[in-house]
């Protein structure tokens, strides 16, 4: 279960005011990096996951994404009720960037884990905004949904900029993007904003199965 929303963020002003600064991010200050070529699960890759020390513009979009009136929407989108709101230090979110040749294998996200405040949460959905700007078909990069009963693609997905991908979050729902990417020149990156939105926990410690 997915959806594909283009032109994501309307305001071209705010678009391009965050997408200035996430070009300007310094990758070594990245609070996670994957750069062992040994690695066959991710390479290349670079996550800012502390939001709080992002930038306040880059911030505002991740207030957003976790307020009242978007889980409002996303919950009727999405029919999951009780979603967790208004907190932007949930484990996952934050700045992803793939480098030159760099992938992230097929797989299926950690499902369950022990807040502090809330005790234990699922993990329900997915939320990808790609801020890749002129990206081409031969760069590679697509998302892949993958049906894990019979590994066949479900969809793939460009990562063109603006572009959001909002996907239910399983023990069955692979995705990733396995394929090296295949830009030009180290300064073309793919780049996107990914937010995680859980409920509490029911089946005690059983993952979500959906």
């Amino acid at each position: 279960k997915h959806c594909v929303i283009d032109n994501f963020i309307k305001d071209e002003k705010i678009l391009k005011s965050i997408n200035d600064k996430i070009n300007n991010l310094d990758l070594k200050e990245a609070n996670s990096k994957f750069k062992n070529p040994n690695n066959k699960f991710e390479f290349n890759k670079y996550a800012f996951s502390k939001i709080n020390n992002l930038d306040e513009e880059i911030f505002s979009i991740f207030k957003f994404l976790s307020s009242d009136s978007f889980i409002d929407d996303l919950e009727k989108l999405t029919g999951i009720e009780n979603i967790i709101r208004n907190d932007c230090e949930l484990r996952g979110a934050g700045i992803h960037i793939i480098k030159k040749n760099g992938f992230l294998e097929l797989h299926t996200d950690f499902n369950m884990y022990d807040h502090p405040k809330y005790g234990k949460l699922d993990r329900r959905i997915n939320l990808l905004l790609y801020m890749n700007e002129n990206w081409k078909e031969e760069y590679k990069g697509d998302l892949l949904l993958i049906d894990k009963s019979n590994k066949k693609v479900i969809k793939k997905i460009s990562p063109i900029f603006n572009r959001c991908v909002i996907f239910n979050t399983t023990n069955k729902s692979i995705h990733g993007h396995p394929e090296q990417l295949n830009v030009p020149n180290e300064d073309i990156k793919r780049k996107s904003i990914a937010f995680y939105y859980y409920t509490k926990n029911k089946n005690e410690d059983l993952d979500f199965e959906g």
